[in-house]
């Protein structure tokens, strides 16, 4: 599978990028900038859509193939082979990058007044999100067999989570599903990917699952990066955009035939 590490992200980022100047034309031409409403039967809309669908199934034949073909790793470190120094200082990188976009978006919140109180919640559970991220990869490099790993690996999931519901309470009396629709799925992917990926430490690898929401996380983040996101947000989603990147070649490279 070391060939497929290298194409099969990069075919996904790659779709990403169609995708998101897809999103960037529809957001400048279906959707009427007094009303909001999209257009009805937009070409641009349907190309996406199509786009979208296409990808999922060609990753959800992907993910089968790769596990029906190959043996369930045992443990997170036969799964990622986590001895290279590279995973920890990558981590720590990406680490920065999102707590950076996190301390962004408090200044931004900051600039238009007194920060609201699901904002603060926001900021603290990215913080604690990023910094576990980053100690996660530490703690496998170090000693996989300390308790931490096992802590660190579950609180990104809660924090997507909480941000996903945090996305539909501002869009809940929002009828245009297709404003917010991309985010959603975003964040569903993402979530899913770091409960995948933790399970791998807890004893339950299901790297075909693990492969699919890896690739899906990638493409629909990337694709709502066209979204009217600030810049703060939109570093955050280039963190996860990383994080499922290297996640999902290290689990390729690392699978064995049967």
């Amino acid at each position: 599978m070391r060939i497929s590490a290298f194409f099969v992200p990069f075919f996904a980022i790659l779709t990403g990028i169609g995708g998101f100047y897809l999103r960037v034309s529809e957001r400048l031409n279906v959707f009427d900038p007094a009303t909001g409403l999209p257009a009805r039967n937009a070409e641009t809309t349907f190309v996406l859509i199509s786009l979208s669908v296409s990808f999922i199934i060609v990753m959800i034949i992907f993910a089968i193939s790769a596990s029906a073909k190959n043996k369930p790793p045992r443990g997170f470190e036969n799964a990622f082979g986590t001895d290279p120094v590279a995973y920890p200082i990558i981590f720590t990188l990406i680490g920065i990058v999102w707590l950076i976009g996190t301390y962004l978006f408090y200044a931004e919140r900051n600039m238009l007044g007194p920060i609201a109180t699901i904002d603060i919640y926001f900021i603290a559970f990215s913080v604690i999100a990023a910094i576990s991220t980053t100690f996660f990869a530490i703690e496998m490099f170090q000693d996989s067999r300390r308790k931490a790993p096992y802590a660190l690996s579950v609180i990104p999931t809660v924090f997507l989570c909480f941000w996903l519901i945090l996305v539909y309470r501002q869009n809940a009396s929002n009828p245009v599903l297709l404003e917010y629709i991309y985010k959603c799925l975003a964040l569903i992917t993402t979530a899913l990917s770091f409960y995948f990926t933790s399970g791998f430490l807890y004893g339950k690898p299901a790297p075909g699952k693990a492969i699919f929401a890896y690739y899906t996380a990638i493409y629909f983040c990337i694709v709502t990066l066209a979204d009217n996101h600030p810049l703060s947000v939109r570093l955050i989603y280039c963190a996860l955009i990383a994080v499922n990147t290297i996640h999902s070649s290290m689990l390729l490279r690392n699978l064995r035939r049967r």
